[in-house]
Parts: C-alpha cells; sequence; structure tokens
C-alpha cells in the first residue's frame, strides 16, 4: 500500500516501504521541533476528500522529535490513543509537550504522550505494513 507521510508545513513525502517512511520520520525528528507526523493513505489528501461524503482509509498520526515522550492516534473507525503499558510515568509538574502541526502547537501531555518514541516508530511500521491498527499499543478513547 501507499502512503503520505506528512509533517510541519508542507512537507510531504511519498512512502510504501518501511525504509521509505523510516526515512521521512527521520527528517521531521530531525527539525529540532518535536512534530505531528501524519501517515495517510493518498485518499486522505485528495483536494474534495470528506469523510462525510465516503469513510476514507484509516491513517495514522504519531510524534517524533521529543528525547522520552511521543503519542500514536488512530484514524479509523475505532479511533483511540495508543497507549504503552511499560512507560514511564508522567514526571510530576512537567508541563505538557508542544508539538508543532503545520505552524500550530498541539499539546500532548500525560492524556495523549502515553508511549515512547521507540513504540511510536513501532507502530507507525507496523501500520504501514499491514494497513490496519497496530497491535504494539493498547488502545483508548480516553482523553
Amino acid at each position: 500500500m501507499s502512503y503520505v507521510v506528512t509533517w510541519g508545513r508542507g512537507n510531504r513525502r511519498p512512502g510504501s516501504t518501511i525504509a521509505e517512511v523510516d526515512t521521512a520520520l527521520n527528517d521531521a525528528a530531525a527539525s529540532g521541533v518535536p512534530q505531528v507526523v501524519g501517515i495517510y493513505p493518498p485518499q486522505h489528501l485528495a483536494g474534495d476528500a470528506s469523510p462525510w461524503d465516503a469513510p476514507l482509509p484509516p491513517a495514522l498520526q504519531i510524534g517524533v522529535g521529543h528525547p522520552d515522550r511521543s503519542f500514536v492516534l488512530w484514524l479509523g473507525p475505532e479511533g483511540g490513543i495508543g497507549v504503552e503499558a511499560d512507560a514511564p510515568p508522567w514526571p510530576d509538574g512537567t508541563p505538557d509537550i508542544a508539538f508543532d502541526y503545520g505552524g500550530d502547537a498541539v499539546f500532548a501531555g500525560p492524556d495523549r504522550a502515553r508511549v515512547t518514541p521507540d513504540t511510536a516508530r513501532q507502530a507507525a511500521r507496523e501500520f504501514v505494513r499491514t494497513g490496519q491498527r497496530p497491535t504494539c499499543v493498547q488502545w483508548t478513547s480516553d482523553q
């Protein structure tokens, strides 16, 4: 299956292999600012695409670029926030992490940044390989 990996303002990379998606994730992480990275089937980014017209294929968003925390969001019928059962607890008093989402800050704290960067990348690889909701994390709708 083919995907488009997006981050920041206007960064788009096609990818159909784990190596291609890994390269895009590396580039996003190297920006120096935590980033929201979307891994979308091309239909999501068609100019006239609307989830109200017909269901779109599932997609995944992850956070990259923070040394300790990330997030995994499933954009599919079941929805959900990825949870890594063995992730260290969120340190008391630690502020939410600002992830860049096309020039706007999206804040992720203990309710959303519930995985480590390695697990987020593992989820991205699994999604690219299977096209399905990753099984390497547990899923919750709690926000």
